[in-house]
Parts: C-alpha cells; structure tokens; sequence
C-alpha cells in the first residue's frame, strides 16, 4: 500500500529553549552599559603626582580626600561621590563616619592631592584628619610616566 501524500506526520516536540530572545536582550544591554559607561566616570580634575607605587590591600573602600590646587576640597565615601566640603564640616564628617564604623575597624584616608599644591596645604589637611582621629592616610599617585633612558 502507497502512503497517503497528504496525510499528516506527527513531529516530535521541540523541548529545547529558544535562545535568540536572550541573545537579544544581552546585546541590547550590551550596548546601553556601552553608551552610559563614559557618563559614570565623575571626579574632580586633579593632576596627581606620577610615581611608582605599591598597590594597598584593603577590606573596605577608602575615604578619598581631594585638595585641587585652587585650596578646595571634596570628600567621597559610600554614596558620596566628590562632595564639596570645609575643613571644619570634614572633620566633622570624619568623626561621625569613625563613630560608625566596626569596632576594632580603622577608616582609611586616601588623600588626592593636585602635585601644584604648597606643601603647607597638604599638611594642614593631614593635620586636620588627624584632629578627627583618623590613623592610617595614604597619598594617591597618578601612573609614573614612562622616559627613555
């Protein structure tokens, strides 16, 4: 007996996933972290001094410090991000964030100081994060510049 031209096969189901909806949506992301990237990087414009330097190892993030070299000065910690600040409302700042922190937990300061600022400047600053307890600070170095020798 012939088979039936017009009679109907019976398909096995397709269980598998169709994955062309992911693709899609992972490139559509791809390209919206691609275009806002760019527009995260903030910060106040500091020209750091360019030396080699040992890279810190460190549980928690730093509080970053910035002096420009026009004598003002921002402070990022958490959620913060380059907040203008006075000396004395940093200091205050300090203290609450130490009285915050973990018992037997030290804050660490990362000063980001412009290389054209008076030596004086810098250390009024330090002696103002000492006034606020703060032990351990570190200055931040730019990457050393490279010279043919």
């Amino acid at each position: 007996m012939k088979p039936n031209p017009y009679a109907r096969k019976k398909a096995a189901l397709n269980a598998d996933i169709n994955v062309v909806p992911y693709i899609d949506v992972m490139l559509v992301l791809l390209v919206i972290f691609m275009v806002t990237a760019p527009m995260l990087t903030t910060g106040v414009d500091v020209d750091l001094p360019k030396e080699k330097t040992n890279m810190l190892k460190q549980s928690q993030l730093p509080i970053i410090v910035t002096l420009t070299g026009s004598g003002e000065i921002f402070v990022s910690y958490e959620s913060n991000v380059d907040t203008p600040i006075s000396e004395p409302e940093l200091i205050d700042t300090l203290v609450n964030l130490q009285s915050q922190s973990a018992e037997g937990e030290t804050l660490q300061v990362m000063i980001n100081a412009d290389q054209n600022n008076q030596y004086g400047a810098v250390m009024g600053l330090m002696a103002s994060l000492q006034q606020a307890g703060i032990q351990k600070v570190g200055l931040l170095t730019g990457a050393p510049l490279k010279t043919s020798n």
